[in-house]
């Protein structure tokens, strides 16, 4: 049996959760209520995949001098709150706050969005 932290068992769980729900259309995520709008007005929930090879390293804030309190395994299936500009990793400079349970941030140059990118985050993230 493989040991997860509570995070990455959280995430699981909701990534789970929210796969089922896709193919069965019904179920917790229907229940419990409207999809989250973001700060612009755009209708989630925004969905994006992890493609670093060797993983995402969450971060507290969009940077990595911010704390780290997570990682995800390639190919892991997100959901995004929001997205601000923050340090520039190689070449992008965005972040995608994740709406996994607790903050937690993700360099976008290692996600790629699945339909629509998340609106920008209200002026108290930047």
């Amino acid at each position: 049996m493989t040991h997860l932290s509570p995070f990455r068992r959280g995430a699981a769980v909701l990534a789970g959760a929210g796969l089922l729900c896709g193919v069965l259309g019904t179920g917790a995520a229907t229940a419990a209520g409207p999809a989250p709008v973001a700060a612009g007005g755009g209708h989630g929930p925004f969905k994006g995949r992890v493609i670093a090879r060797s993983g995402l390293v969450l971060r507290s804030g969009p940077g990595t001098a911010y704390r780290a309190v997570g990682s995800l395994p390639h190919g892991t299936v997100v959901t995004f709150v929001c997205k601000v500009d923050g340090q520039d990793v190689h070449g992008n400079p965005r972040w995608y706050e994740l709406g996994e349970g607790r903050p937690a941030w993700a360099a976008a140059r290692y996600v790629e969005t699945i339909g629509a990118a998340p609106d920008w985050c209200p002026a108290r993230h930047r």
